[in-house]
């Protein structure tokens, strides 16, 4: 497996591995909205730090992992004053390990931009995500109420 920058050509088979995962609308074409400002390389990318990675295996697209700058409604609960928020992180296998190779890779790459810490939010819709959070060494916070009025859990942790 390896991990890599996300590229304009992955995005179906991204979209597919989102599809496992969210049902929504309205986050699905958030998800996909934020694909595109990352593939234009758009001022809002630059200023949001936005970046995606994916995993692939065979030449097949099996996760997807991105980060940014730490939304406003997280920065609550950040220590330090650079704060990035690993956005999204999915895979198309469970118990592979998929997720956290992502997730070292995306903390190398935060490292790298000086982000001082990381945070996490997953909504209550999944739980199931949960414990794999609390294994990566973040602290769970607590409840957390997102823009979009669900509630959910918030992790930080250390680059």
């Amino acid at each position: 497996m390896i991990i890599r920058n996300f590229q304009k050509t992955d995005r179906e088979a991204v979209e597919a591995i989102f599809a496992l995962y969210w049902t929504d609308p309205v986050f699905l074409k958030e998800l996909s909205d934020k694909l595109q400002i990352f593939i234009d390389d758009t001022q809002e990318c630059r200023q949001q730090v936005l970046h995606f990675f994916v995993a692939e295996e065979e030449g097949e697209v099996i996760g997807i992992g991105g980060f940014m700058t730490a939304s406003d409604y997280l920065r609550e609960y950040a220590k330090t004053d650079n704060p990035v928020e690993f956005y999204i992180l999915a895979s198309k296998h469970r118990g592979r390990g998929i997720g956290g190779d992502l997730r070292i890779k995306m903390i190398e790459e935060a490292k790298k931009l000086g982000f001082t810490e990381v945070l996490f939010y997953s909504p209550n819709s999944h739980k199931e995500s949960w414990s794999f959070h609390d294994s990566l060494g973040s602290k769970r916070l607590g409840e957390v109420i997102a823009p979009d009025g669900e509630p959910g859990q918030v992790w930080r942790g250390s680059l």
